[in-house]
C-alpha cells in the first residue's frame, strides 16, 4: 500500500485536534499553577495545529497547480 503523504497529515491533525481537547478539559479542572501548565500544552499543541494547517494548505495549492 503506497504511503499517502496527505491522509498521513490528516490523521496527525486530528490527533492533535484529540489532544487539544483533552488537555484543555484537564485545564479546565485545575487552578493556578497547574492550569496554566496545561494551558500552556493547549497553546503549544494549537501552535502545531497551525503548522500542520500550513503544510496541508501547502499540499492542497501544490496539488491544484
Amino acid at each position: 500500500m503506497p504511503w499517502d503523504r496527505e491522509a498521513t497529515l490528516l490523521d496527525v491533525y486530528s490527533i492533535l485536534q484529540s489532544a487539544a481537547a483533552t488537555a484543555y478539559e484537564n485545564a479546565d479542572n485545575q487552578t493556578g499553577p497547574n492550569r496554566k501548565v496545561a494551558m500552556g500544552v493547549v497553546h503549544l499543541i494549537e501552535l502545531a495545529q497551525l503548522r500542520m494547517d500550513a503544510v496541508l494548505n501547502e499540499q492542497i495549492v501544490s496539488t491544484h497547480s
